[in-house]
This record gives structure tokens, C-alpha cells and sequence, in this order.
């Protein structure tokens, strides 16, 4: 069978699968994506996963295709999983991507498969973390991310009262809600650490040190974010703690900070590359003369 026939089959399956037992689940993560629930992440995760595919087209191309029936058991478990928590559309639309990875197995094969896991898998970052687990997490961000900023502040020399998470400046009043966090840069980190860890690393060790470090990343983000918006408030205008500038701040704060660290990190990149070619080379001479 060609693979343009398999690749067919598959779609139609998933479609169908799509349309009938994981309707619900698939609607829901739609929405929350387009709604920007929760992080901002979900509209750039479906160009992500066409360009993990991308780069992957000549491996695939060369994969010997065949069935393996072994995949029918993800199948069966994506479809125990949509049926076992209804109601629950994050662990429904996890069960949906494991059936598609299951027909990927049953009709391409293992080695197939493996090729396209990460890349499909990686879908499951558009699932919305569940309300209770959000809220948690939020507390721990706010938490850091005001007390930093409140440090920050201080030092600058702006007088403050706190009454909970409620920040009084000389002209106006800021309550730190839990979307304010720092949560939505955690997630949104976290995610794009993730695709950066599998595009430029190579090894476990590196790529999970790579999405740890996400973590003091977005907290330094949601610090600077907090700042920056309580000093716009206290020297320029009230007009800062307002809804729109606060989507202005927020963006160029993640850009700038994001873009900083990926610079970093490429800098250092190419030093350990230089510094590996100069040993090799001083090696190779040593050798020469030996």
C-alpha cells in the first residue's frame, strides 16, 4: 500500500474519530485556544507542529511503512480514556491524540511512529491546565512575582502600602489578580522551552535542563512585568494599570525577556562549539607531531 493511501486512511479514521467520540473534547480545546484561556501559546502551536513535521519530511520519506498491530492498543487506550472521563475534556482530547497516534503505529508502523511522537504529542500543550490545578499555581506565582516586584520598587525609592494583593501607589490602586501571576508566562515558557529544548538539543540531560530553566525564566518575566507596570503607574499615568496597557507591557516584556535568554544561550552554544573545535584541533596537531 502506498503511503498516500496510508496517510488517507488515517485521516479519514481520525476525522470520523474526531467528529463523533472526541467531538466535545476537540470543541472545548478549540475554544480555550481561541480565547486565550488560561496562556497565549495555543494559536502558535499548530504552525510549531507543521515545522517539527517539516524537518522530519526526508527521515519520514525513507521510513519503511507496514502495518503493526501492536498500535491497536494506543487506539483501544484513547478510546478508554474518552469513554472513562467524560465530562473531562483535557484527558478526552489526550485520549483523542492517542488514538491518532495509535493508527499512526497500527497503519505505518513503529519506526514511523517514533519519528512522528514528539510532533504529535506535543499537541497535548493545547490542552488548558484544569481550573484547580491553575489556581494553585497562580497563588505560587503571585506570591514570588509580587514580593520581587515589591523589592524592585523599593529600591527604586516608590513609596507603597500593601493590604494583601492589593498594591496603593501616590495616584492609584492595583489589585494583583491571579492571571497576573506570572501563570500565563509559566505556561507559555514552558511550552516554547520545550519545542527550543527538541529543536537545539540533542541529548535528555540537556533538553530537560532547557525546560527546567523555563521556570526562573518566567518568574524573573512576571517580576519585571509587575515592576515595570507599577513604575509606569507612579511616574507616568494611572492610565497604565488600565486593561489595554497591560497587554501592551505584558508582550514586549515576554519577547524582550524570552529574547534575551535565547540570545544567551546561543552565545554560549557557540562558545562550547569554538572552544570544542579548538581542542580538537590542538589535539589533532599533537598528534601530527607525535
Amino acid at each position: 500500500m502506498k503511503n498516500k493511501q496510508r496517510h488517507l486512511i488515517i485521516l479519514i479514521l481520525t476525522i470520523l474519530a474526531g467528529l463523533t467520540l472526541y467531538r466535545t473534547a476537540i470543541s472545548e480545546v478549540f475554544s480555550a485556544v481561541m480565547n486565550r484561556e488560561g496562556s497565549s501559546h495555543g494559536v502558535f502551536v499548530p504552525f510549531l507542529v507543521a515545522y517539527f513535521i517539516w524537518l522530519k519530511s526526508d527521515i519520514l520519506r525513507a521510513v519503511k511503512t507496514r502495518f503493526d498491530y501492536k498500535g491497536l492498543i494506543l487506539v483501544l487506550v484513547g478510546v478508554i480514556l474518552s469513554l472513562s472521563f467524560r465530562g473531562i475534556f483535557q484527558l478526552e482530547f489526550i485520549g483523542f491524540l492517542v488514538f491518532a497516534g495509535g493508527l499512526f503505529y497500527t497503519i505505518q508502523g513503529k519506526d514511523y511512529f517514533l519519528e512522528t511522537g514528539f510532533p504529535l504529542f506535543f499537541l497535548i500543550t493545547l490542552v488548558p491546565l484544569p481550573k484547580d490545578i491553575y489556581i494553585v499555581i497562580a497563588d505560587w506565582m503571585r506570591t514570588i512575582t509580587f514580593a520581587g516586584s515589591l523589592k524592585v520598587i523599593s529600591a527604586m525609592g516608590i513609596s507603597y502600602f500593601k493590604s494583601g494583593w492589593f498594591l496603593q501607589l501616590h495616584n492609584i490602586t492595583l489589585e494583583i489578580a491571579p492571571s497576573c501571576s506570572g501563570i500565563r508566562y509559566l505556561i507559555s515558557y514552558f511550552v516554547f522551552g520545550l519545542a527550543y529544548a527538541w529543536l537545539s538539543r540533542n541529548s535528555l540531560r540537556s533538553r530537560v535542563l532547557i525546560v527546567l530553566a523555563t521556570i526562573p525564566i518566567s518568574i524573573i518575566a512576571g517580576v519585571g512585568r509587575l515592576s515595570a507596570i507599577f513604575i509606569l503607574c507612579h511616574t507616568l499615568s494611572p492610565y497604565w494599570g488600565g486593561s489595554q496597557p497591560h497587554i501592551v507591557v505584558s508582550w514586549i516584556n515576554f519577547g524582550v525577556v524570552g529574547g534575551f535568554f535565547f540570545l544567551l544561550d546561543q552565545y554560549i552554544l557557540r562558545r562550547m562549539e569554538k572552544k570544542q573545535l579548538a581542542e580538537g584541533s590542538s589535539k589533532l596537531t599533537a598528534d601530527r607531531k607525535t
